[in-house]
């Protein structure tokens, strides 16, 4: 594998882990977590929104695996 194939090969894992890192998920607060389909993920941040127990909310997942409320 040359040189060009390799960036290639690098720049297309980078740009499909940066699409799906912005996709926002729609769930629901439970136990101080946000939680989608099965899959439960602790959040820090939130950005102008309510994150009351049992709320619905959009969310993106972080490079570290928690969730940033983005809205309602």
């Amino acid at each position: 594998m040359g040189v060009k194939e390799l960036a290639s090969a690098i720049k297309s894992a980078v740009d499909k882990r940066i699409a799906e890192e912005s996709r926002a998920l729609r769930g629901t607060i439970r136990n101080g977590m946000f939680q989608c389909g099965s899959k439960s993920y602790p959040y820090k941040q939130a950005v102008d929104c309510n994150t009351s127990e049992g709320n619905r909310v959009w969310a993106q997942r972080s490079t570290n695996g928690d969730a940033i409320i983005v809205g309602e």
